[in-house]
């Protein structure tokens, strides 16, 4: 989720697909306050974005839970950084 501001009354709306809403051929978000639709995408535009969540969330790793899933108690806590060797 994400947070914009509405161009007309500056008011911070969140950002989210779940609140798309059908306003005639478009897909919009209202802003809560001043219900101008701050944010607006065709069809196809719509399904374009959900067709990447998709893909996303079945190609990218979780990487939290592969972390989880690891045996992390025998590495090291920090980490520490040195000078870079200069070359010629």
């Amino acid at each position: 989720m994400q947070i914009m501001a509405c161009q007309t009354c500056e008011q911070d709306v969140q950002w989210d697909m779940n609140l798309l809403q059908k306003l005639g051929e478009r897909w919009v978000i209202a802003c809560e306050k001043c219900g101008d639709p701050f944010f607006s995408l065709s069809g196809e535009e719509k399904e374009m974005i959900l067709e990447g969540i998709r893909l996303t969330e079945a190609y990218v790793p979780d990487i939290v839970h592969a972390y989880d899933s690891k045996d992390v108690k025998n590495l090291p806590s920090r980490v520490g950084f040195r000078e870079i060797k200069k070359s010629n």
